[in-house]
């Protein structure tokens, strides 16, 4: 699954911001300005999740020993939490996809998104509800389906493709605030 661009940015600005008001020399800059940054390994449960029976870590080589990161930015102005992880059956994506879905279902409506668009409805977002999750237009990737489920500001994404005969598939979590 990409990142869009947009959410990269957006990101970098936020930090740099961050940094910058972290930065100002004066002594009591701690008091009115804190900021925290963790990156560390994640688990189903920390994607809010569970974990699919059998399945295991996914690398993309045996050289690449992370499968998962869990990063937390946190600012008196806003805050950041992205927890992701790759995961890996032998069972086919439909069975993948049938757990996920159930389990999505605890946080809303799944919005299944295949080839940019919402499977089940095709329709553009409702301009009062900005809330509302949509299919981004890079997502999903070619044999790949997107499921997602929450609010724009705090989403739990599964995307699941096939892969070496069973599939890979990956748990997002992302929770903006501020």
């Amino acid at each position: 699954m990409k990142v869009p661009a947009a959410c990269v940015q957006t990101l970098v600005a936020m930090l740099a911001l961050s940094v910058t008001a972290c930065g100002t020399g004066e002594d009591d800059a701690k008091d009115k300005f804190g900021m925290g940054f963790i990156i560390g390994g994640a688990s189903p449960a920390d994607v809010g999740l569970p974990t699919y029976p059998g399945a295991k870590p996914y690398t993309e080589s045996d050289k690449d020993s992370s499968s998962s990161a869990d990063i937390d930015i946190n600012t008196p102005l806003f805050g950041l939490k992205v927890v992701a992880m790759k995961l890996e059956t032998g069972d086919e994506p439909e069975k993948v996809a049938a757990f996920y879905k159930r389990a999505l279902s605890q946080y809303g409506r799944v919005l299944e998104c295949v080839d940019g668009e919402s499977a089940a409805t095709k329709t553009r977002r409702d301009a009062n509800d900005s809330e509302e999750l949509t299919c981004d237009q890079n997502e999903p990737e070619a044999d790949e389906v997107v499921y997602k489920a929450g609010t724009d500001s705090n989403q739990r994404i599964v995307a699941i493709k096939p892969h070496r005969g069973g599939s890979r598939f990956s748990l997002v979590h992302v929770d903006m605030r501020g």
